[in-house]
C-alpha cells in the first residue's frame, strides 16, 4: 500500500470519529459543518476527484441535509437535472431524478459550472461519491444551440467533439433545436423498463413513453377487448300456464282447464353472460399530442332463448289431474282469466316460445389533451406547454406525504398524470324480438268439434328495434406509474331514440286447401302493424381499465365498464293480453268489439355492465 493512499484513509477514518453526525459530503441527518478543519478535509477529499473543486463549499453555518428516501445502489448512468422540490432548510438547490420522478441524487453548485443552462436535460456521473455531488462531478450535454467546449464529452456516445474549423461556424450535426435537450437514445436502466425511443419527432427530442414530452404517447394505437357484459333481462309476461282438468256442471258436462299454473312467463329473461369484442382506433394529430381523431366500435353476438312445452301422447290419464298445457289470455268482454289450449284431449302439440336480443354501439370523435403532469419534473406539476392547458392547478406532492397515507412518500413523485376530453358522435342499436308458435294436431273430440288429422300453425311475431344517434362529451383520466397504468372514463351521449315495433301474426289449418286468417292469439288485425317514434335518449358510461406494460409497445388491460339507455321499446312490454274471442274463430268477424288487444308503446331504460380483457398497442 502506498505512503498517500495510507495517510487518505487514516484521515478519513479521523475526522469521521471527530463528528459522528456528520458525513464529509454533508450528506448525514442534520448534519453539523461547524469547524474549519472538517471543511478543509472535505476539500482536500473532493480535489482527489476534480481538479477545479472550488476553495469554498459555500455552505451555511447549519445546513440540513435532505437525504432521506434517496436509492442506496449507485446513481442511474442517465438522470436528469432538476431543481430540488425539497429545497428549503438548506437542503442542495438541485436535484437529479430518474425517468419516473424519483431522487437520485442531489447537486451543489459550484463557480464554474452553470447548471441553470441544464435545467431539464439528461447528464451523466462521472464520479458517484455519495448522496450529493459537486456540480463539476456531471458530464453535461450541449447547451442548446452552442457547441461544448473542448475537452468535454458527450454523454451518450463518450466521443470527443472536434472544434468547428473557421471562425463563427459551427458544425450543425451537434446543433440542438432551441427548448430541446440532446437527442438519446434509450436505454435500460437496472430495475427500469426499457420503454424505447422515438425515430421521428419532428424538431422535438425524444423522451420514453409515459411521459409529457412530445412523442410520448406515440403517433398510432390500437385497443381490441374481449367483453364478458351482463344486459338488462327482458321481460315477458305470462305465456305458457299448465293445469288439472275439471268437469263443466252445465249441461252437456264438457272438460275445462282448471287451476293454471304459469310455468314460462311473468319474469326476466335474456340474463344470461354474453361475449363480445371492442376495438379501438386513434391517431394523434401532432407531435404534442394536443389532438387526436378515434373511432370505437363493441358489440355483442346475439342472445337466444328457448322454450318448448306440449306433448305427442293423445293417451290421457283423464280428469281431474291431466297434465294440461295452454296459453293464457284475459278474456276482453267479461275480464275473466282464459287459456287457449294447447295440450288437451282431443289436440296434442307443442307451444314454443323464442327470444332473441342483440346490441352494439359505435363512436367517433376527437380527443383533445387538456392536461399533462410529470412528477418532480421541472415546473413540478405543471402542465406540459404544449397547446392549451386548462386547470392544472399546481404541484402535486412531489417528494411528499400524499393523500391519506402519512409516511407513504412519492406515490405521484414518480407518475404521469393526465386529463382529456372526448368530443364526438355515438351511434347505438339494440334489436329484440319475441315469437310464441302454436303446431296442433286435432284427435277425436276436440273441443273445436274439427275432424281428426287438422294440423294447425299460430305464430304471434314481437319485434322492437332501437337507434340512438347523438353527441357525446366525456372525460378520461391516466395514471401511469412505470410499468402500471390506471385509466378513468366517463362519458354521456345525448341524443334522439328512434323507436320501432313491428307485430304480426297469423293462423293456418290444413282442412283439404289450407285456410290462413289474420291473427294468432295475442297478435290481432286489432294491434297487428308497423309502429314509430322519436324518443329524447341519454347514454352515460363510466369505466375504469388498469394496464400494465408487457414490453415498450404492448400494454395488457383489464377493465370494467357500466353503460346505460334511458328510453328503449322491448317486445315483451308491448304485448296487451287482453284479447277478444271473437277474433279467434275461424274466419274472424269484420270488426269485433271490443277492439283488443291493443297496441300502445311502453319504453323502459336498458342497462350492461361486465369486464373487459385486451390489449393496447402504440407505434
Amino acid at each position: 500500500m502506498s505512503l498517500g493512499r495510507f495517510c487518505f484513509y487514516v484521515l478519513v477514518t479521523a475526522v469521521t470519529f471527530v463528528s459522528p453526525t456528520t458525513d464529509l459530503w454533508g450528506g448525514g441527518k442534520d448534519a453539523l459543518l461547524e469547524s474549519p478543519s472538517e471543511i478543509a478535509a472535505g476539500q482536500w477529499l473532493d480535489s482527489f476527484f476534480e481538479t477545479n473543486a472550488p476553495t469554498s463549499l459555500m455552505l451555511e453555518s447549519n445546513p440540513r441535509r435532505h437525504t432521506r428516501g434517496l436509492p442506496k445502489r449507485r446513481a442511474a448512468a442517465r438522470t436528469r437535472l432538476v431543481r430540488n422540490p425539497e429545497s428549503k432548510d438548506g437542503a442542495p438547490p438541485y436535484a437529479l431524478i430518474d425517468r419516473y420522478g424519483g431522487v437520485q441524487r442531489y447537486v451543489e453548485p459550484v463557480e464554474t459550472v452553470d447548471l441553470e443552462a441544464h435545467l431539464g436535460q439528461h447528464v451523466a456521473i462521472r464520479h458517484d461519491t455519495g448522496d450529493t455531488l459537486l456540480a463539476s462531478q456531471l458530464d453535461l450535454p450541449l447547451v442548446a444551440g452552442k457547441a461544448r467546449a473542448p475537452g468535454l464529452k458527450l454523454v451518450e456516445f463518450q466521443e470527443e467533439i472536434p472544434t468547428p474549423a473557421g471562425e463563427g461556424n459551427i458544425d450543425e450535426s451537434i446543433i440542438i433545436p432551441e427548448g430541446s435537450g440532446p437527442i438519446y437514445l434509450d436505454e435500460t436502466v437496472e430495475g427500469d423498463l426499457d420503454f424505447g425511443g422515438c425515430a421521428s419527432c419532428g424538431r422535438y427530442g425524444c423522451r420514453p413513453q409515459g411521459a409529457c414530452a412530445p412523442c410520448a404517447r406515440g403517433a398510432l394505437y390500437a385497443r381490441g377487448e374481449y367483453l364478458s357484459w351482463w344486459f338488462d333481462g327482458m321481460y315477458i309476461p305470462r305465456l305458457v300456464v299448465r293445469g288439472g282438468g275439471a268437469f263443466n256442471s252445465d249441461p252437456p258436462p264438457t272438460l275445462v282447464f282448471a287451476d293454471a299454473e304459469v310455468v314460462y312467463g311473468n319474469q326476466d329473461i335474456l340474463k344470461d353472460t354474453r361475449d363480445g369484442g371492442r376495438v379501438v382506433l386513434g391517431a394523434w394529430l401532432d407531435d404534442c399530442c394536443s389532438w387526436a381523431v378515434e373511432a370505437d366500435y363493441f358489440g355483442f353476438n346475439e342472445s337466444t332463448s328457448r322454450f318448448v312445452d306440449g306433448g305427442t301422447d293423445d293417451t290421457f290419464p283423464g280428469p281431474p289431474g291431466a297434465p294440461f298445457v295452454g296459453r293464457p289470455y284475459v278474456d276482453a268482454t267479461t275480464g275473466l282469466d282464459a287459456v287457449e289450449d294447447v295440450y288437451f284431449p282431443g289436440l296434442i302439440g307443442f307451444v314454443t316460445v323464442d327470444a332473441r336480443s342483440e346490441f352494439q354501439s359505435f363512436g367517433i370523435r376527437a380527443r383533445h389533451s387538456l392536461c399533462c403532469a410529470e412528477g418532480c419534473s421541472v415546473g413540478c406539476g405543471d402542465c406540459v406547454d404544449c397547446g392549451d392547458s386548462i386547470g392544472c392547478g399546481s404541484s402535486v406532492g412531489c417528494g411528499t406525504e400524499v393523500g391519506f397515507f402519512p409516511g407513504i412518500r412519492g406515490w405521484f413523485a414518480g407518475s404521469t398524470r393526465r386529463i382529456d376530453m372526448l368530443m364526438g358522435i355515438r351511434y347505438a342499436r339494440l334489436n329484440e324480438g319475441l315469437s310464441i308458435t302454436e303446431d296442433l294436431v286435432s284427435t277425436t273430440g276436440n273441443p273445436d268439434n274439427l275432424p281428426p288429422g287438422v294440423v294447425i300453425h299460430l305464430n304471434d311475431n314481437f319485434a322492437t328495434s332501437n337507434e340512438f344517434f347523438g353527441a357525446e362529451l366525456g372525460f378520461l383520466c391516466e395514471w401511469e406509474y412505470r410499468r402500471w397504468s390506471l385509466e378513468l372514463l366517463s362519458k354521456l351521449a345525448i341524443g334522439n331514440t328512434r323507436q320501432r315495433v313491428d307485430i304480426s301474426g297469423s293462423t293456418t289449418r290444413s282442412e283439404g286447401d289450407p285456410l290462413t286468417k289474420v291473427g294468432g292469439l295475442l297478435a290481432q288485425s286489432t294491434n297487428i302493424g308497423q309502429y314509430s317514434r322519436n324518443e329524447f335518449g341519454v347514454i352515460p358510461e363510466i369505466g375504469v381499465t388498469l394496464g400494465y406494460q408487457v414490453t415498450k409497445r404492448l400494454r395488457a388491460t383489464f377493465g370494467y365498464t357500466l353503460l346505460y339507455w334511458s328510453s328503449v321499446a322491448r317486445p315483451g312490454d308491448q304485448i296487451d293480453l287482453a284479447v277478444n274471442p271473437a277474433l279467434l274463430n275461424f274466419p274472424p268477424p269484420a270488426a269485433p268489439l271490443p277492439a283488443s288487444p291493443a297496441f300502445v308503446f311502453r319504453d323502459t331504460g336498458f342497462w350492461g355492465h361486465g369486464f373487459n380483457v385486451g390489449g393496447e398497442y402504440r407505434w
